[in-house]
């Protein structure tokens, strides 16, 4: 379990970094572009990305939640982007140092919403990273409307080919 976890964790963190490479090109005006989505723009869909990946270090390491307020922060696309690559290493990092029994153990955690749960870390773990494949899937598709059309394959079986 605990090599499967630090695979995935690294796989998450050369996906973002491949996809993010393209997304730096963007001008501000194409960053903040309205397109039908989950989330409006790329700027947003990132925004959210950072958020969350923060908000679940904060709540992992008993930290105040304070990625909530990221949105009023007025970041840079730049700086998000920057910040999603930080927290992708650091995720990658820690995975590392856990052993089998601490991906088992039970951690509870609120949600946004102050509901209370239960699970264990490797399910977390595994949702935070299936979180970011989900919002890749997106931004390929916001960029392909935006006209970009040289993408890089960030399938995990890619990731597996040349690790």
């Amino acid at each position: 379990m605990q090599t499967m976890i630090a695979d995935y964790a690294a796989y998450n963190q050369w996906a973002n970094g491949a996809l993010l490479k393209v997304v730096k090109t963007l001008d501000a005006s194409q960053q903040q572009k309205e397109i039908i989505s989950s989330f409006p723009s790329v700027y947003s869909t990132l925004l959210h990305v950072l958020s969350a990946e923060t908000i679940w270090w904060q709540r992992m390491h008993n930290e105040p939640q304070t990625a909530w307020t990221l949105k009023d922060a007025g970041l840079s696309c730049e700086a998000i982007i920057d910040g999603i690559l930080r927290q992708d290493k650091l995720w990658t990092e820690w995975v590392t140092t856990l052993q089998t029994e601490q991906l088992q153990s039970m951690m509870g955690y609120k949600t946004s919403k102050q509901e209370y749960f239960e699970q264990p870390l490797w399910e977390i773990l595994m949702h935070l990273f299936n979180h970011s494949t989900y919002h890749r899937g997106q931004l390929v598709t916001m960029l392909r409307q935006l006209g970009i059309i040289q993408l890089p394959g960030t399938d995990f079986i890619l990731w597996c080919r040349n690790k």
